[in-house]
């Protein structure tokens, strides 16, 4: 084998090196995004339901001799 291809195999194996490695941290990242995307939305769920049971509030009358009132959130 010549010098230059022992210096192309060289630079290809660190370059395929370097690309597995990229992809490697790129993956990490894309799954803490996705973990904290759900998280997210669970908490705007959470927050919507806070926001909907202020807003539409269910008003319910019992009767058990007196009458009393209930507000369900």
């Amino acid at each position: 084998m010549s010098k230059v291809q022992i210096l192309r195999e060289l630079v290809n194996q660190r370059l395929t090196a370097a690309v597995e490695e990229i992809v490697g941290l790129c993956e990490g990242t894309i799954a803490e995004y996705e973990e904290e995307l759900t998280r997210s939305q669970q908490e705007n769920h959470r927050q919507n339901k806070l926001l909907n049971a202020v807003f539409n509030p269910k008003v319910q009358l019992h009767r058990a001799g007196l009458f009393t009132l209930s507000v369900f959130s």
